[in-house]
């Protein structure tokens, strides 16, 4: 069958595609506003459904269903959160109060009545800037202070994981949790349909631009199990954007590598294929056993990766293929402190240690390689920053220079019985 015939069997006969095509087809006022990247209109909104006060007809209850949310995932290190989902069913929220951007804050509620204040901080494509959750905390104390009996829940709210700076005072929550927790509320407790459907018609846009939606996953999996050759044809002849901003990222990578550095950390440029890019943590050059590898020249177990996949551009940090005993080593030390389980055991040959989106493109997006090039490399120090701190400590018992090999014996697999 020619490539025509093909497409013509998927964009006219085929139901599941008519189906995933109306799901990008329906009016949305979120899109045709330019809100799907814009950070400040969705704090807009965030704090507009949260308001009482405001007529969108949900009276409380969109804010007692994000409060839900906050009692089951905020905790700060392995305390549990100051507010328990019995406290949130009674509480009295007639007397809530929602600011938005006070003193820089995206969004914050006091409840008078129950002496509680909660700040949150959104990310939805941008990251946390060096000092600014520890600024907001401190904003925070002096108005609402702890010794006069206010209680403090700090929310840093983010698209995904991601581990804020002042980790002993701020819960991280996901938006994707909170859009859960809102779409069950807004097909119940609204009082006027326009209310309801301006939460579901943003809960959509949500899905489809920053979220998993299982649904339509699932669809897409139908099409390419029946029309792979087809899916593949338009994919290879699309407009390649991302392409584009990947070559960009690959031309950059020596200056990529000098801004992941810093005097205690030392990145190093690995090298490039096609669709991936390679750094190295030179600290850990040091340790024994380190430089074992099968994997590229410099024969590093560890290296962290920028991987084009698809529309998506994702950093991973990976321990690879190896001399069978030092891998082992590695392998047994790091795989309980492990940031990225996607799979319960790790491989044999490959242990994915952590995982971060850094950016996924759209359709309707126009990318400029400069600015989104820049807001990229800014997510990638985060992520080098984050994944060099947890696991430097793990791996000292290692250091040629300091370990002692009682130390490391204790990291070793069990011999096998015979």
């Amino acid at each position: 069958m020619d490539i025509e015939s093909t497409i013509e069997r998927l964009v006219v006969d085929d139901d599941d595609f008519h189906k995933l095509e109306a799901e990008f087809f329906t009016f949305c006022p979120f899109e045709a506003l330019g809100m799907i990247r814009a950070e400040v209109r969705h704090g807009n909104l965030l704090a507009y459904l949260l308001d009482p006060l405001r007529p969108h007809g949900f009276n409380t209850q969109i804010l007692r269903s994000f409060l839900r949310v906050v009692a089951r995932k905020a905790t700060v290190g392995q305390h549990v959160s100051a507010l328990k989902p019995l406290d949130v069913h009674l509480l009295d929220l007639q007397d809530a109060e929602v600011r938005r951007e006070w003193r820089n804050i995206d969004v914050l509620i006091i409840l008078h009545s129950a002496r509680l204040v909660i700040p949150i901080e959104l990310k939805v494509d941008s990251f946390q800037s060096r000092g600014q959750l520890r600024r907001y905390r401190k904003i925070v104390e002096e108005g609402w202070p702890l010794d006069d009996g206010w209680k403090h829940i700090s929310i840093f709210l983010t698209k995904q994981e991601e581990h804020p700076e002042d980790s002993e005072h701020w819960s991280s929550v996901l938006l994707g949790d909170v859009a859960d927790e809102l779409g069950t509320t807004s097909t119940w407790a609204g009082e006027t349909p326009a209310g309801a459907a301006l939460v579901q018609s943003y809960l959509r846009m949500l899905r489809r631009h920053h979220l998993d939606d299982e649904r339509l996953n699932e669809l897409a999996r139908k099409l390419w199990a029946r029309h792979g050759e087809a899916l593949a044809f338009l994919a290879d002849n699309r407009p390649d954007a991302i392409g584009n901003l990947f070559a960009s990222l690959r031309d950059r990578r020596h200056e990529i590598a000098s801004r992941m550095s810093s005097s205690d950390r030392n990145v190093s440029n690995e090298g490039a294929q096609t669709s991936i890019l390679r750094f190295a943590f030179q600290p850990w050059d040091q340790l024994r056993g380190f430089r074992t590898s099968r994997w590229t020249e410099s024969k590093r177990l560890i290296l962290l990766e920028v991987k084009r996949e698809g529309p998506r551009l994702n950093s991973y940090l990976y321990l690879g293929p190896g001399e069978t005993a030092d891998r082992e080593f590695y392998a047994a030390a790091l795989d309980k402190h492990r940031l990225h389980r996607q799979y319960a055991r790790a491989g044999r040959e490959w242990m994915c240690l952590a995982k971060k989106e850094l950016f996924k493109a759209q359709e309707s997006d126009e990318i400029d390689a400069d600015t989104v090039g820049e807001m990229i490399i800014k997510a990638l120090e985060t992520f080098a920053v984050n994944v060099f701190q947890h696991f430097d400590p793990h791996l000292r018992p290692f250091d040629n220079s300091t370990s002692d090999e009682t130390a490391v014996s204790e990291l070793r697999p069990p011999a096998p019985v015979s």
